[in-house]
């Protein structure tokens, strides 16, 4: 309880804190600013455990200043998720492993981006200065050390995201467009938004308290409907409760003015801008011009409420999700692994995933039947034609299961007691797996099938 007085009451305090930063105008005071409140964030958060953070920013910049660029986003990859693991294994606190999430995506991201400067052909520029590349969008050099560790404790988005890459953190404090949007009416809009969330997740939870997984009665007076049907409310408990914190979290955002594009740019989550680079440049350099754009915080977009809700397929639904993470994992390792197959570059995506989180045997139980969910819709596609006069009686049927298959994998992630949810899918005879394992020998029959007609063709 206490713990989350002062993670919520920090969230709130950096809210406030947020229109005074955005009032800086010289950069290094804007840094300084920032790193100075995210060390006291996370000092006031990990309290005891705050030594952690310290080894793993230290940790990063020895490997990023000193390692061989070729190989140093492996090496901060290989370090950061060991102590990440490490960290696992001693259960600390639920907010203390949020904020070490945090700095581990941000210093390995940085550590990929450094590697990149390899592909680039840049790895002999100097490590003094940092600038743009002609696309606006790539690294051209080292950062020191002083940078990284400000850009690991930046109180923005330090909570719990979003994550954002080391260039957009630059370009901010060079460069910002938070002047030129009216971030309070978007800020408050925000925070009423949380409020209604908060009261609706406040009614649920008296109504369908988690607790009464754990009670004798829930298994022996209910049977196997009341029992998954009662994962509907806490699945949409866990998707408001997700809601609402990045709601505050990206409320710090918008009142700091981070985040903001002209429109024309098309920011995506985690990546920035993407498209007409050029209309980037020139209203850095024309003050006129800036006034003339249209600016939004779509970089700050966390979730895509329609994938959510409609999908049709769960590969859509896990793209909505936390879309600023999701940008991490795909550019960083399923992106990196083009050599590989897609099966294998999905797997490494969840494994890396899996361990990030916490490799707990319900997130794994998880992340494994999703991957099984996904590549076994991807296989349904291929040997079905699901685009053509019957694509709308596909995708709700792909809808559909996408939601039984979610609201099965509920108690994975609201459920925290590993025993807990072992005796929930043993009451349940693990019932959604068996019916997976049915539908992948239906598709490989099916493409037996299809061979076997194909290869008749040709005789």
């Amino acid at each position: 309880m206490i713990d989350d007085v002062v993670y919520y009451t920090s969230l709130l305090v950096c809210i406030s804190l947020s229109t005074c930063y955005r009032r800086i105008d010289d950069p290094v005071a804007k840094r300084n600013y920032g790193a100075g409140l995210g060390i006291l964030v996370a000092c006031l958060v990990c309290g005891c455990h705050i030594y952690h953070s310290v080894f793993i920013v230290w940790g990063n910049v020895i490997i990023i200043k000193c390692c061989d660029r070729r190989y140093v986003h492996q090496m901060s990859m290989l370090y950061t998720w060991t102590y990440l693991l490490y960290l696992h294994c001693n259960a600390l606190p639920l907010y203390v492993m949020w904020m070490h999430q945090t700095m581990a995506l941000r210093l390995v991201g940085l550590a990929f981006e450094v590697n990149s400067l390899v592909k680039n052909n840049n790895s002999t520029v100097p490590s003094s200065t940092v600038r743009f590349a002609d696309d606006a969008n790539a690294l051209t050099a080292v950062p020191n050390a002083v940078d990284i560790i400000a850009y690991s404790y930046y109180f923005i988005g330090l909570h719990k995201g979003p994550y954002y890459r080391w260039i957009i953190y630059y370009d901010h404090l060079s460069s910002s467009f938070g002047d030129l949007e009216d971030c309070r009416i978007i800020t408050v809009h925000k925070l009423m938004k949380a409020a209604v969330f908060f009261l609706i997740n406040g009614m649920l939870k008296m109504k369908f308290p988690v607790k009464i997984y754990f009670e004798d009665e829930f298994y022996t007076e209910h049977g196997s409907d009341y029992r998954y049907l009662y994962n509907v409310p806490q699945l949409l408990m866990f998707f408001l409760q997700y809601q609402i914190l990045m709601m505050l979290c990206t409320s710090i955002c918008t009142e700091a003015g981070f985040g903001v594009y002209p429109a024309k740019c098309e920011a995506l989550p985690g990546l920035g801008p993407s498209a007409t680079l050029s209309v980037l440049r020139l209203t850095r350099g024309d003050p006129r011009l800036a006034l003339e754009q249209e600016y939004n915080f779509a970089m700050l977009k966390c979730f895509d409420n329609t994938k959510l809700i409609k999908g049709p397929k769960m590969k859509d639904t896990l793209r909505g999700w936390d879309m600023p993470t999701r940008y991490w994992f795909w550019s960083n390792i399923y992106k990196n692994l083009l050599k590989a197959s897609k099966e294998v570059r999905s797997a490494s995506s969840f494994f890396a995933w899996t361990v990030w989180c916490g490799p707990t045997l319900r997130r794994i139980i998880a992340s494994a039947t999703l991957w099984v969910y996904i590549h076994l819709e991807a296989e349904y596609s291929n040997v079905y034609n699901t685009t053509g006069q019957l694509k709308t009686a596909w995708d709700i049927g792909f809808s559909i299961m996408r939601l039984f298959c979610l609201i099965y994998l509920t108690p994975c992630f609201t459920i925290s007691d590993t025993k807990i949810v072992l005796k929930y899918y043993n009451s349940m005879f693990w019932m959604f797996h068996f019916l997976l394992l049915i539908l992948i020998i239906g598709v490989i029959v099916a493409q037996k099938t299809k061979q076997t007609s194909r290869s008749g063709m040709f005789l």
